[in-house]
């Protein structure tokens, strides 16, 4: 028996001795598996709807508007994807 040949039966035998270990995939689901569980998933999570506005009237009054810090939520201004810690006191919408 030649050297090689004792090589490939010692590792042929280590490979039939341990069984393979699952590959641990690392990084972002591809898309099709978001789909699939998105499928699997019925109760998929909802997002809460944006408080409506203050009247126009009540908004546009220039009166008693005052700042106020409160926790970090959206910022409900039409250009900012943000979030903002100040609302105004008497309207209730995010700065």
């Amino acid at each position: 028996m030649s050297l090689l040949n004792f090589r490939i039966n010692i590792a042929t035998a280590l490979l039939k001795s341990n069984p393979l270990t699952p590959i641990i995939k690392h990084g972002r689901r591809s898309l099709e598996s978001r789909l699939k569980s998105n499928e699997n998933n019925s109760t998929a999570t909802l997002r809460t709807t944006p408080p409506l506005a203050s009247p126009s009237s009540t908004r546009f009054d220039k009166y008693d508007h005052w700042p106020i810090t409160t926790s970090k939520g959206p910022c409900r201004n039409n250009t900012c994807d943000g979030y903002t810690r100040v609302s105004c006191s008497k309207c209730e919408i995010r700065l």
